[in-house]
């Protein structure tokens, strides 16, 4: 049985581009999504890696979120941001830089 690829519907850019934004969209709720969808087509263990650390970006942020009064001042803001912002910056500019440019890959 012979698979053909199908023909490319979106360009290469649109995917890095919407790979990108998902987790500045979500807020950083969604950060280990464009890390999964990297890993699951490459599947090196240099992908997977940065999946789990992600994901451990958003479990810390979530239990920081759920353990912060409403109110926060000083450290405790501080990390808030932190957080928040590894986990939309840091996966945006993962996804750009990461994905393939290549029609072909």
């Amino acid at each position: 049985m012979r698979v053909e690829r199908l023909p490319a519907v979106v360009g290469p850019s649109a995917v890095r581009a919407g790979l990108a934004a998902l987790p500045v969209v979500s807020l950083g709720l969604l950060c280990p999504v464009p890390s999964l969808v990297i890993a699951l087509r490459r599947g090196t263990r240099a992908d997977w890696a940065v999946f789990g650390g992600f994901c451990a970006v958003l479990v810390t942020w979530v239990m920081q979120l759920s353990l912060t009064p409403e109110t926060t001042h000083g450290i405790e803001f501080a990390d808030d941001v932190l957080l928040i912002l590894a986990s939309m910056v840091g996966a945006a500019v993962h996804a750009w830089t990461v994905w393939p440019r290549r029609v072909g890959y």
